[in-house]
């Protein structure tokens, strides 16, 4: 089964004491493909899935160049949990693919009609959402130690991205 590797890192990371409410969840993911430097979400439009990045590696940015700045990176085995999805508002900035991704993406539809069903299941979102939180404070702790992402438009050309809004 393709979700089993979304069910294991459910499992393993996340709400450890549901499992078969993890596995119940998974099975509500479609995977889907990306080639490199597409979009996965756009500025300006409402994030209508949330998804977890299977195999390759995502990016969020600003804007379109010249004033483009690099705001995350995500890599395999991370949820990319657009704050839109749960508030309803449009993206402040746009997400796409750095490489061929493999994701496993959740519509909005889907995931309200499992939680009427299950509403123990806000556990497994909670935990999303403490990881994601988890993450962009390593994130931000990261940028402001380093400076990371300084050179973004090195990097960037490096990855030969292009983006225009």
């Amino acid at each position: 089964m393709k979700t089993m590797t979304l069910n294991h890192y459910l499992n393993q990371v996340l709400c450890t004491d549901e499992p078969a409410l993890n596995l119940l969840f998974s099975r509500l993911f479609q995977e889907v493909t990306y080639t490199k430097n597409t979009m996965i979400y756009q500025k300006g439009k409402m994030p209508f899935f949330l998804c977890y990045l299977q195999k390759g590696a995502a990016m969020a940015l600003s804007q379109s160049a010249p004033k483009r700045q690099v705001l995350r990176i995500w890599e395999p085995e991370q949820f990319i949990c657009p704050v839109g999805f749960f508030s309803h508002a449009p993206m402040s900035h746009s997400v796409f693919t750095l490489e061929d991704c493999t994701l496993y993406m959740l519509h909005f539809k889907p995931l309200y009609q499992f939680l009427s069903k299950f509403p123990i299941a806000y556990k497994i979102l909670n935990a999303i959402m403490k990881e994601e939180i988890r993450l962009l404070k390593r994130n931000i702790k990261s940028l402001s130690q380093n400076s990371g992402f300084q050179n973004h438009e090195a990097l960037l050309e490096a990855l030969s991205i292009t983006y225009n809004e």
